[in-house]
């Protein structure tokens, strides 16, 4: 014990007898020093308890202005925090017994003191009273955190059920006290159905296997809506390693679970639209893409077929500056199949200067499968090809455009593209199971699709053949010479590259 060397000791005696034997049995304690006071009165040891701290008191419950148990009631509300040794006679035993229910440290009998048995009675009740004020301020300091927190306090014991429940956690669940009684199973009464078993599971982890215990919960409350809570506790565990007593709190979370529902349903409304635009928007840019590239493209491509055979036709009768004049018309319409093109290739959804031609084949292929329905079976030499930049563009759009005409016109199930390498040439072969056509050359050379595609193979100085028969599909060959398909691309300083010409 940690006793002070010296004590203050108030005596609180009206009998000198009984004043000597216990003033005796101090002098004689040799485990601490002591200075004595002593009153024959109740009065007086409230004025003395009022003016000076005392370290002990004993009060003798038979006094002139008062008796029995209201004298230490009296002198407990002028000095709460002071330890009281009540001194009783044989008859007022009982009386000792209440005095420390309610908050007297001990007694003792006038007759039995000793010293040792006086010495120890002093250091316990010092030593006591030490521990209980210390409690008492962590018991406020925690009910002042709480309180500041707005939680609610539960004390359980996990042996019995008996749960205690704070005030401020009653009204937390809105029920009053005599709704809501202080045992478990009580409160599990209340709680959501579909929450029982996840508060049950985590109660038996915490206390048989020590895992933190935080967990978030709907509780009922009297109107009959719920609200959720959340739960925090640490139990406390004998040598044996059973829990004996759980402490927690709760807070009330629903606005927090409410805003964080509605952050989750926005982040998500949120997520769906920038998805629908950003789908919108790669739909209209393949749809103007496609429009741009297959119309306007092939229909400017049709106009220089038409002007050249116009020249042809009247080409006795053309002078110089008509002719000039018509080798300005190809000039512009060569611009603007290029810008068309451009506009297309840069509003195309598969950037091929990044994937490289085979690649993009194959995610045409995908793409044109998924929406179509078109089983295309495609057998591509990946690595026996070295197409440069222009020449791989021009062979992902004959595909392209050879597939699309397939949806269009064919009526076909199934579709091949074959791409190979046939020293000295690369061969790109399309077919499919459609309806197939009369062979008419006229009408292929008029072809928007095909003339877009010859015009493409010309450029790489490649020639395309097709073969079609009514009932027996449409199947195209394209014949391209490898020494301009595999010839580096030129830089800007440098002259144009072999493959425009």
């Amino acid at each position: 014990m940690n006793t002070p060397s010296s004590v203050r000791v108030l005596l609180v005696e009206d009998s000198p007898t009984d004043a000597l034997i216990i003033g005796e049995a101090l002098i004689d304690v040799t485990e601490f020093e002591h200075e004595l006071t002593r009153t024959e009165s109740l009065a007086d040891a409230l004025a003395h308890a009022q003016a000076t701290r005392f370290d002990v008191v004993l009060l003798d419950l038979g006094l002139p202005d008062g008796n029995g148990i209201d004298t230490f009631r009296r002198f407990r509300q002028v000095a709460p925090e002071t330890p009281v040794l009540v001194l009783t006679g044989l008859t007022d035993i009982s009386v000792g017994l209440v005095a420390i229910q309610e908050g007297a440290q001990d007694y003792l009998l006038k007759r039995e003191i000793q010293a040792a048995l006086l010495s120890r009675a002093i250091r316990y009740a010092i030593e006591r009273n030490r521990a209980l004020t210390a409690l008492a301020a962590s018991e406020e300091r925690f009910q002042l955190a709480v309180s500041g927190a707005s939680a609610g306090l539960w004390d359980l014991n996990p042996h019995t059920g008996e749960l205690y429940l704070s005030p401020h956690f009653r009204e937390i669940v809105g029920h009053d006290e005599d709704e809501l009684s202080n045992d478990m199973h009580a409160h599990f009464q209340i709680i959501h159905p579909d929450d029982v078993e996840r508060v049950t599971l985590a109660l038996r982890a915490h206390t048989q296997d020590r895992h933190p215990y935080d967990i978030e919960y709907r509780v009922r409350t009297r109107a009959g809506d719920y609200r959720w809570i959340q739960s925090r506790a640490q139990a406390l565990w004998d040598a044996s390693g059973t829990a004996y007593r759980m402490v927690g709190w709760i807070l009330d979370v629903t606005d927090r679970r409410r805003a964080n529902e509605a952050l989750r349903e926005s982040r998500e409304e949120l997520q769906r639209l920038s998805a629908n635009i950003q789908h919108i928007r790669e739909e209209e840019k393949t749809r103007i893409a496609r429009e741009l590239h297959d119309d306007l493209g092939q229909l400017l491509t049709a106009m220089k077929i038409d002007m050249a055979r116009f020249e042809q036709t009247f080409e006795s009768r053309i002078d110089a500056a008509s002719g000039g004049a018509l080798r300005n018309i190809y000039g512009l319409i060569d611009q603007l199949v290029a810008s068309v093109r451009r506009i297309a290739a840069d509003l195309r959804p598969v950037m091929l200067d990044d994937l490289g031609p085979i690649p993009a084949i194959d995610w045409f292929i995908h793409e044109f499968s998924a929406r179509h329905g078109i089983v295309v079976n495609a057998q591509l030499d990946i690595n026996e090809v070295a197409f440069n930049r222009d020449s791989g563009t021009e062979v992902f759009r004959m595909v392209q455009e050879g597939l699309t005409n397939i949806a269009r016109h064919s009526g076909a199930s199934e579709a091949s593209i074959e791409i190979a390498r046939d020293e000295p040439f690369c061969i790109v072969k399309i077919r499919d199971n459609g309806r197939g056509a009369l062979p008419d050359a006229r009408r292929s050379r008029k072809s928007f699709g095909l003339l877009g595609m010859r015009e493409r193979a010309a450029r790489l100085g490649g020639e395309l053949s097709v073969e079609s028969a009514p009932g027996e599909g449409f199947a195209l060959t394209v014949t391209l010479p490898l020494a301009v398909v595999e010839t580096p691309d030129v830089d800007d300083a440098g002259v144009a590259s072999i493959v425009k010409h």
